[in-house]
């Protein structure tokens, strides 16, 4: 007993915990129509049929009834094909059971809505809500038809919300709402009124009309509708217009910006050569790295900056994992802050090692202050490159495109609010055209388009080096070409450096040795130095979260409802 009493604890807690979208019913309803018959005495007798398609299994329906104040719902029952239905009512929910699986099912309901009507002096009306914003469910086609106890040719009819403008009156006073799709947690009342005597037996509200109040919204509502084709009228013989003003502008700033970049690349080929040497040095070479990938920084960048401390001079490799600050006597800011970072928090006394990096990566405690250090280096290298102005920002006419961009979201939603739909998709392709032209538009400076073109002709020239051309070039210059492979991670260049080192003059060979074995070593060891530090970052980033850098009745009268299934 002991041993059952245990099992079922258990699968009550993992019940418990089951979220509840794993057990909710998967289903569609298809149709929905409802019927109202007004009673002489101003009751109304509702008859609903409603069609689910259910994916899965279910057990039945739900139908929640919230009564206007004053008002009751009375004998509620349920049937399919005649077929009555068990019902379970829990306050103003009624769940209808009916179970099955992978089926298509259509349950009819009929209740009484007791003093359900309320009859004037002048007119009866039935002003109800058949659902309200506690509906959780979306009803893919509702018809709501209201019929009076007599024909009638005097009859006043007015939606509102999700119903308004759906009215379509009918001979012998019948009134017929087509909703269509009513989405989930919307309100939608409807209001039907006729002359007072076709209720003789209803409990009358003496000393009170309302036929002057109902015309007076219906004529409200006729007015706002009549402006409002008037506007669509308008807006539809405008949008042509003005879509086609932003697709011509748009046109030009892209005709303008390709001619701009040509002329600028023309002028820089031809005012250059050939650049199969290495380019003049113009900034520093994590700032050339970084501006050549437009990357975030990662480790291969780590690698490149550290490794051109030591081709600089202004730090030691003591071996393949240890460095040493030798010369604190630095060309740019970041290479300060750099050793500050590397060999006096991360290292110390101006000691740096591989090992020391892991150690202190893998202390939660120094996750933010490597963090920061990282986020000031980088931004020192982009500093920079800013000071070289190799960009032009155009901030005057990105701001104009920008405000032109919002300017058309503006008709975007006029066009939508008006129902003048393809005109609403081209203005918000244009827009998005627009707002993108605004964010991006940056074009090179000539400057900074001769320093891309420099570099990236010398990418492609390296491939085809021979080790005659390598071995004519300074030590220096090979130092900066081997650390910017490194730097870019440019794999044809990476490879070339491969074929190479098996080309490089020794030690044994008497010629250039400590040169090129300080060569030898930076292709060698940059892959690891690269890695630990990406190991590093990758660490930090996952600590720091980031790359381093039941209806209430909402109806009128406090009425309502909704629909769903279990």
């Amino acid at each position: 007993m002991k041993k059952w009493t245990i099992v079922l604890a258990l699968v009550f807690s993992i019940l418990l915990f089951i979220p509840t979208k794993v057990l909710a019913v998967d289903y569609t309803i298809e149709h929905t129509k409802i019927d109202a018959f007004l009673q002489e005495n101003g009751d109304v007798q509702v008859k609903e049929q409603h069609t689910y398609q259910f994916d899965g299994d279910f057990n039945g329906i739900t139908r929640t009834l919230i009564p206007k104040e004053h008002s009751l719902i009375e004998n509620v029952q349920a049937f399919e094909n005649n077929q009555s239905l068990k019902i379970k009512q829990e306050e103003n929910l009624y769940k209808i059971y009916r179970g099955g699986s992978d089926e298509t099912i259509t349950i009819d309901l009929s209740y009484t809505i007791d003093n359900g009507m309320e009859i004037y002096t002048d007119l009866g009306q039935f002003y109800w809500p058949f659902f309200d914003s506690s509906n959780e469910s979306t009803y893919e086609n509702m018809d709501i038809y209201i019929h009076p106890p007599q024909s009638t040719d005097d009859v006043l009819a007015i939606g509102y919300d999700e119903a308004e403008g759906t009215v379509q009156s009918t001979k012998d006073g019948m009134v017929h709402f087509a909703l269509g799709e009513v989405e989930s947690e919307e309100n939608g009342d409807i209001r039907v009124a006729y002359d007072a005597t076709l209720f003789p037996s209803a409990t009358v509200i003496e000393g009170k009309t309302i036929r002057d109040d109902i015309t007076a919204e219906i004529e409200a509502y006729e007015k706002k509708m009549a402006a409002y084709e008037n506007r669509q009228d308008f807006l539809r013989g405008f949008a042509p217009y003005v879509v086609g003003a932003f697709a011509v502008s748009l046109l030009i700033l892209l005709i303008t910006a390709w001619r701009k970049r040509r002329a600028i690349l023309w002028e820089v080929a031809r005012n250059s050569i050939q650049h199969s040497r290495l380019p003049n040095q113009e900034m520093s070479l994590p700032a050339t790295i970084l501006y050549m990938k437009s990357m975030a920084a990662n480790g291969d960048l780590l690698s490149a900056a550290l490794l051109d401390l030591v081709r600089k001079g202004l730090v030691e490799r003591k071996n393949e994992r240890e460095f040493v600050v030798v010369n604190h006597s630095t060309d740019y800011h970041h290479e300060e802050l750099f050793i500050q970072w590397l060999f006096y928090k991360i290292g110390k006394d101006g000691r740096f090692s591989l090992d020391t990096l892991e150690t202190y990566t893998k202390d939660k405690k120094n996750h933010q202050s490597y963090h920061d250090h990282f986020s000031k280096w980088y931004k020192a290298i982009k500093a920079e490159i800013k000071e070289h102005s190799l960009v032009d920002q155009k901030v005057t006419l990105r701001w104009t495109v920008a405000l032109g961009s919002l300017l058309l979201i503006a008709f975007t939603i006029l066009f939508g609010v008006h129902d003048l739909f393809m005109w609403m998709f081209f203005s918000i392709l244009l827009s998005g055209f627009l707002f993108i032209f605004a964010l991006i538009y940056q074009p090179r400076t000539l400057k900074g388009a001769r320093i891309k073109y420099y570099w990236d002709q010398f990418s492609s020239h390296y491939h085809n080096m021979d080790t005659k051309q390598w071995n004519e070039w300074m030590t220096d210059e090979q130092m900066q070409a081997v650390i910017y492979a490194i730097g870019t991670n440019n794999k044809g260049m990476l490879k070339k450096n491969e074929t190479l080192l098996h080309n490089i003059p020794t030690a044994n060979d008497g010629f250039h040795s400590t040169s090129n074995n300080d060569i030898i070593f930076l292709m060698l060891i940059a892959s690891t130095i690269s890695s630990n530090f990406q190991e590093a970052d990758n660490t930090v980033s996952a600590a720091t979260g980031g790359s381093s850098v039941s209806g209430g009745g909402a109806g009128v009268g406090g009425g309502g409802g909704g629909s769903g299934a279990f």
